[in-house]
């Protein structure tokens, strides 16, 4: 019996991790821009706080967000990439470098996270919601060493890659493209939005 709720945790982490590449992609930018604690504080609170939401929603609540509003969650990376693109394009010359993200809170990185977020909340919700009250405790069991394994992943990374260097101004020139073209996804209505 133990093995088939280890095997459900395994699958439930696979499906955290093949939900979460475009977070891993963003902690990895932002552990170069913006450094270790407030990036990796900001994607495990995000994560956790989906994992909570999705288990909610297993639970059954009525509404754990309101029917199509979960797209216009796009509105945190867009808003944040143009800010970012605008801070680079006046910025005098002399200036040092602005970071874009140096200045984000946990509280802002976890609300960008979230907001790419909703690919692994659509998973793991009816995942959890289809399950026996013991499988969900090792889904989430499972989920949650993913997104700790991503993290300890995307560090590891980034520790390879260097510490500022040229990694680091590359990144910080396409930063708020990537924001703006992440928001613009989620606010758009794709072949993969929840209907």
């Amino acid at each position: 019996m133990l093995l088939d709720e280890l095997a459900f945790a395994v699958s439930a982490g696979a499906a955290q991790i093949a939900t979460s590449l475009d977070n891993f992609a963003i902690l990895l930018a932002l552990l170069l821009t913006a450094g270790k604690g407030r990036a990796v504080a900001g994607y495990l609170l995000s994560q956790f706080i989906m994992l909570g939401a999705a288990m909610a929603a297993a639970l059954g609540a009525d509404q754990a967000m309101p029917g199509g509003m979960s797209g216009y969650l796009g509105v945190v990376p867009l808003a944040l990439g143009l800010r970012g693109a605008v801070r680079m394009l006046v910025r005098k010359p002399g200036n040092a470098n602005p970071r874009m993200s140096s200045n984000a809170g946990v509280l802002g990185l976890a609300a960008l996270f979230l907001a790419l977020s909703f690919d692994s909340f659509a998973v793991m919700a009816p995942l959890l919601a289809d399950s026996q009250t013991g499988y969900r405790l090792w889904a989430l069991g499972g989920a949650a060493a993913a997104v700790a394994g991503l993290a300890a992943l995307a560090v590891k990374a980034a520790e390879a890659a260097g510490p500022a260097g040229i990694w680091s101004a590359r990144l910080e020139r396409i930063g708020p493209f990537v924001m703006i073209a992440a928001g613009i996804y989620v606010l758009v209505n794709s072949g993969t939005d929840l209907q």
